[in-house]
């Protein structure tokens, strides 16, 4: 009976952690621009969204430092430049000045963010700090990934 009641526990709880994840569609990276600046590509696989939303906390503390949203959309993929936001994207709260010693989360939604998440990605400035242009961080040091790597890793989150 024991046995029983723990096997009706684990697929309880099972069943309710799979109500909260959300299907990944996509990838977030980090890349710098020729003139330097941080920007957040984010890239995706399937239909496009209507919109777009990035989102960056301080990773520790899960403080917001800024959010952003565009329904500028295009086809595959949109990038956000953390200095000069073009714009087709609209800040919706905070400030995306990023300080070095901290370690930050980005986490890209579609649409309302309710059915999947496009991607995430945990860095600091210290990460970012021998990036070039054209290379894309994507969450470790050893996964430096050209643009058309990047492109691809969002392509096989639908294989």
């Amino acid at each position: 009976m024991k046995t029983v009641l723990r096997l009706i526990l684990v697929l309880a709880v099972t069943a309710g952690l799979a109500g909260c994840v959300q299907n990944q569609i996509g990838t977030v990276g980090l890349t710098r621009s020729q003139d330097g600046g941080l920007s957040v590509p984010v890239a995706w696989c399937g239909r496009s969204p209507h919109s777009m939303t990035v989102t960056i906390l301080v990773h520790e503390s899960w403080e917001r430092v800024a959010e952003f949203s565009t329904t500028r959309v295009g086809s595959g993929s949109v990038t956000l430049d953390l200095e000069s936001p073009s714009p087709d994207w609209k800040s919706v709260w905070g400030d995306p000045h990023l300080r070095p010693g901290v370690t930050y989360y980005v986490e890209a939604s579609p649409d309302d963010g309710k059915d999947a998440i496009v991607g995430q990605l945990r860095f600091s400035l210290n990460d970012a700090a021998t990036l070039r242009p054209g290379e894309v961080y994507v969450g470790d040091k050893n996964d430096l990934y050209t643009w058309n790597e990047f492109l691809e890793s969002a392509d096989v989150m639908c294989a």
